[in-house]
């Protein structure tokens, strides 16, 4: 099997198997070795000279264990321990607006380009357009060495799309910073997709349709 579809199986599969087991075995019985595993994979998932698949990966193990630590009752505040009373906050908000029923968010790619997202929770990935990939290669923050290949989607009413599929290096939407996104570049003038290579990487989200913001929690983003 092509490298590129195995990880991108194992990168989806990551959600089934955390719902799987939190539904049959309950919170993990030995936080200690899940601390561990978060450690190596955030020390992976930071490191800027790992490969940009490895990396992706990394950072996709590192936020599905947080979400078992956070099962077993465990809290990050300088360090993985076991929650107090008082339970340090993640939360973070971000402003949108609608636009055409659509919830239109703001974000800064790779720590200097600003482009506008539609929150998706039915796409598989993030999706910038292709002009937007152009210009982060022009301004030196996407290089070669982020693009995984190609990998041929399928789409709800059947039909078939092949896209280039990369890393982003940072991902900032509000105040949180997500490192290592798996993205794809859409066609020339598409839309960009807030799809779910982000939203299931929080630890929880939620829309405020009183204060037009969304709300979430990232453990990654310490």
């Amino acid at each position: 099997m092509h490298r590129l579809t195995l990880f991108l199986l194992l990168v989806i599969a990551l959600p089934a198997a955390l719902r799987a087991q939190t539904a049959t075995e309950g919170p993990p019985a030995n936080p200690a070795q899940l601390v561990q595993q978060w450690t190596a994979t955030d020390a992976t998932c930071r490191n800027a000279s790992a490969p940009a698949i490895e990396a992706v990966g990394a950072c996709e193990q590192r936020d599905t264990v947080s979400k078992l630590l956070a099962l077993a009752g465990y809290c990050h505040d300088s360090r993985w321990a076991p929650c107090g009373k008082a339970r340090p906050s993640h939360t973070a908000v971000a402003p949108f607006q609608r636009v055409g029923g659509v919830f239109v968010l703001s974000a800064l790619l790779n720590g200097g380009t600003h482009l506008y997202f539609i929150a998706d929770s039915g796409a598989a990935t993030v999706q910038i357009p292709e002009e937007t990939a152009e210009a982060l290669r022009r301004a030196g923050t996407l290089t070669d060495a982020d693009f995984a290949g190609q990998h041929r989607f399928v789409l709800a009413d059947g039909r078939t799309m092949q896209q280039k599929v990369f890393r982003l290096r940072s991902l900032q939407i509000g105040e949180r910073t997500m490192e290592n996104v798996l993205a794809t570049v859409g066609a020339p003038k598409s839309r960009a997709l807030l799809g779910q290579s982000f939203l299931r990487r929080l630890s929880w989200w939620k829309v405020d349709n009183v204060n037009n913001r969304l709300e979430f929690e990232f453990t990654g983003a310490f």
